[in-house]
């Protein structure tokens, strides 16, 4: 497996995890909508339930940037090094295209 490779996987993995992020953060939000309709006498637990809940949420959006950062470090890393190889490649290519240019002088140059 070549770097690149290894590198698109992990980068695959990181927008997997913060899919999974995000499905977790949503499903959360919904808990704490339907802990919103819960009657008056049971406010105090609702409020304990939606202060953890809003913590929680706190945590995963945290969580989540951290991913998000690490994921465009990723792309940024991926884009450099696939640029840096079409230099490589273009620089071999205009090497044989000189290489065959002056093993035959007499052919037409190529365009």
């Amino acid at each position: 497996m070549t770097e690149k490779e290894i590198t698109l996987e992990d980068l695959e993995e990181t927008v997997k995890q913060t899919d999974e992020q995000l499905n977790l953060m949503e499903w959360k939000m919904e808990n704490v909508e339907k802990e919103l309709v819960v009657p008056v006498d049971a406010q105090d637990m609702c409020v304990m339930n939606l202060l953890k809940s809003v913590s929680e949420v706190r945590s995963d959006y945290n969580q989540l940037r951290r991913e998000l950062v690490e994921v465009q470090a990723l792309q940024r890393e991926l884009s450099s090094r696939l640029r840096a190889q079409l230099r490589l490649v273009h620089g071999k290519f205009a090497r044989l295209r000189q290489r065959l240019a002056s093993a035959a002088p007499d052919a037409p140059q190529p365009r």
